[in-house]
């Protein structure tokens, strides 16, 4: 009877232990094997105390938003906001119907007229946000994304 009694104690200790166990390593696993995207946010072209301003603006265009500090701007591109898109225009259209009758119905518009951006290829477009603060002299100080 001591024996079944002890047996049942382990069995039943197993059974409660076994699954907090994995719950606890599948933590450790997850926070072990989480990416490190700090390294991969960053353009490898731009280098701080060395990059200007104007070299910055020449690949991404105008930043999206600009913060001005006394000792020098902040500059935030955003990849969604660095690429346009082009939103959905209707306009009524009548059209003239037998005796004196008139149809009228939405046409859509292309608001560019096909018109195509040329200078596309001079614009590299972003993975991720980035905010880039410069000096006073318009120099790469420092480089971070949210």
């Amino acid at each position: 009877m001591i024996r079944n009694a002890q047996t049942r104690a382990i069995l039943c200790s197993l059974v409660c232990v076994f699954p907090l166990t994995l719950g606890l390593l599948g933590l450790l696993a997850a926070c072990v094997s989480a990416p490190d995207h700090s390294a991969s946010d960053h353009p490898d072209w731009i280098r701080v105390g060395v990059t200007t301003k104007n070299e910055v603006i020449a690949r991404y265009g105008q930043p999206d938003l600009v913060i001005a500090s006394p000792g020098g701007d902040t500059a935030i591109y955003r990849p969604t906001a660095s690429k346009q898109s082009t939103p959905r225009l209707e306009i009524p259209t009548v059209q003239a119907g037998p005796l004196g009758s008139a149809t009228t119905r939405m046409q859509p518009i292309d608001p560019g007229l096909g018109a195509n951006d040329m200078n596309t290829k001079a614009r590299e477009w972003l993975q991720s946000e980035i905010h880039i603060r410069y000096d006073v002299r318009g120099v790469v100080q420092e480089l971070s994304s949210p």
